[in-house]
């Protein structure tokens, strides 16, 4: 992963940025005309990507900021580390031009206007901090400054995405365990009554769409205008009726009207929650003419993006309903992905118990004298708690859903400590005895994937060690809890046939000892020259490219449009 250091309007101009100097000058210029060309600018950036591109954010500068090129070279010094354009910023702005730009204001079409929409950047690139930590600042408080960015970098995760949300729709969701539950929900069907298409067709074309958007390069869109641009035509020659594609269209679009709306409703959020722009990735500027606002949250919504598009067709009750049957799903897949794929020697055990018969961990794998016990936590951090910097927020939030639950039901770190607590006091674990264990490594493995941002596993252990009493069972080794995004999960599958987990967990932390970073991002030494094996995610991701390609086109691996210009 490759880091970037925002320049700002403090460096460059040297003065104090304010809300009212952008509101200046965005409400010179017509709404529409700066949102389409921010939209054009985050799909030729590629700043929803993992990667900054410091050539290109190098070219796009020096055009917008001609009267600074002298200050940028000199911030960026010889190792060009630092960018003008990121991906928070770009949508920053597009909602800031819906709250303060004319609807019929100037056009942009002056090399004046463009370089007043760079000096907007350098001054969003100010405004989107929340507030610069302190050093003497502690770790929650540097968490929440943090969270907004990493929430919006990509981690290139699509594919991994896409193949869960298949294995869910396909497998998961009409497995016996499920369809016998009272409170069973037929997800499948459900999607279909409310988006008015199935899944497997709504992702297709999600992907599709993107396919639009992915690559776009500058040199294409100086010679085709319409290379920024989608049109129903573009899937005329797919499989796809016509009425669908329209029906799909209808789902993640909106007009400029109903997103300036939409903003307006929301102005007294956060600047940094994006959550709108989430929910309607395109933008349909006039009639049968679409717009990408950010590449990255249409292709997330053949992905994580699914379960969301479902949830919010349905109202009161059933969505309340539908995210607790969405937590049953989701330990399933986990557990069905970790039975599939752990072949290094050890047990798993899903869904263990207590002597009792009361339920104790998510799962369980032993590994000779080693535990691994696992809690899987659907959960999800709320925007308000999530975006604008409010630490204590956060932490609510974080205690809630994640550390102590209520005084009904605890929860994430409480739950794991209270069957720990269980377990070492005698209790039969699904016949394991604590007798024949030496050591246990507590695991939370999340579907919210903030949770594994800077600092936050770092976090959890604190709070871990204040809930779970070491002391109180001296003869028992428990190590730091281990916080795995559902992605760290499927990234280590292919690695489960050959190496015990415990093994790649004990790695990870030689080199991570504060778990500042993720599994995925960091340095796990007995992985670094081992070629991974199968992964059944990968694999139902490469089912669904194939499927989707004879879709599109029967034959061949691109998706073909009829109109020229689009090509």
């Amino acid at each position: 992963m490759k880091f970037a250091e925002l320049i700002t309007f403090r460096e460059i101009i040297g003065d104090e940025p304010t809300l009212a100097k952008l509101h200046a000058i965005l409400k010179k210029y017509r709404r529409l005309e700066v949102i389409f060309l921010l939209a054009k600018l985050n799909c030729l950036l590629g700043t929803w990507q993992n990667a900054p591109n410091f050539d290109l954010d190098d070219r796009f500068s020096n055009y917008l900021l001609p009267g600074f090129r002298r200050e940028l070279q000199a911030i960026r010094g010889a190792k060009n580390w630092k960018v003008v354009f990121s991906r928070l910023g770009i949508l920053y702005l597009i909602k800031q031009a819906c709250i303060a730009c004319a609807e019929d204001g100037e056009l942009l079409n002056t090399r004046s206007a463009h370089s007043d929409i760079g000096i907007c950047f350098l001054l969003a690139n100010d405004l989107l901090l929340p507030f610069i930590p302190l050093p003497s600042d502690g770790v929650l408080k540097r968490m929440a400054s943090l969270l907004p960015f990493t929430d919006y970098i990509s981690h290139d995760h699509y594919p991994m995405e896409i193949g869960r949300t298949q294995i869910i729709f396909e497998e998961i969701a009409g497995a016996p365990t499920l369809t016998a539950r009272k409170d069973y929900i037929d997800i499948r069907a459900l999607f279909q009554e409310r988006l008015g298409l199935d899944y497997k067709t709504f992702c297709e074309l999600i992907f599709g769409c993107a396919t639009k958007f992915l690559n776009v390069k500058l040199e294409e869109l100086e010679k085709n205008p319409e290379a920024a641009v989608l049109r129903t035509r573009y899937f005329s020659k797919s499989r796809i009726s016509a009425d669908k594609v329209t029906q799909f269209l209808s789902k993640i679009t909106c007009t400029e009207a109903e997103f300036v709306d939409g903003v307006t409703k929301w102005k007294d959020r956060p600047g940094d929650d994006l959550t709108l722009f989430q929910a309607n990735p395109l933008l349909e500027i006039v009639e049968d003419t679409h717009a990408c606002l950010d590449p990255g949250f249409l292709i997330e919504k053949a992905g994580r993006g699914l379960y969301w598009t479902l949830f919010f067709e349905v109202e009161g009750d059933k969505r309340s309903n539908l995210a607790a049957f969405w937590g049953t799903v989701f330990e399933l897949y986990v557990n069905h992905i970790l039975k599939e794929s752990y072949g290094a020697g050890g047990t798993f055990i899903p869904q263990p118990k207590f002597a009792n018969g009361d339920a104790a961990f998510d799962a369980c794998i032993r590994e000779e004298r080693s535990l691994l016990v696992f809690e899987h936590k659907s959960s999800v951090i709320r925007a308000d708690a999530k975006y604008g910097g409010d630490a204590a927020k956060l932490k609510a939030e974080l205690d809630a859903k994640f550390i102590e639950g209520d005084t009904e039901n605890k929860k994430g770190l409480s739950q794991l400590s209270n069957h720990l607590v269980r377990f070492l006091r005698g209790e039969l674990l699904t016949d394991v005895d604590r007798r024949e264990i030496d050591k246990i490594y507590p695991i939370m493995v999340c579907l919210e994937s903030s949770m594994v941002s800077p600092y936050l596993g770092h976090y959890l252990n604190e709070r871990f060690g204040e809930i779970f009493r070491r002391r109180d069972f001296p003869q028992m080794v428990v190590t730091p809890v281990f916080t795995l995004g559902i992605s760290d999960v499927e990234n280590l599958l292919g690695f489960l046939q050959s190496f015990k987990l415990a093994d790649i967990l004990e790695s990870y932390h030689s080199k991570n000892k504060t778990m500042l970073t993720s599994i995925s991002s960091s340095d796990v030494p007995i992985l670094k020259n081992a070629r991974p094996q199968r992964n059944l995610v990968k694999e139902r991701f490469s089912t669904f490219a194939d499927e989707m390609i004879k879709t599109f086109c029967g034959e061949g691996p691109e998706v073909v449009s009829s109109d020229p210009a689009d090509r």
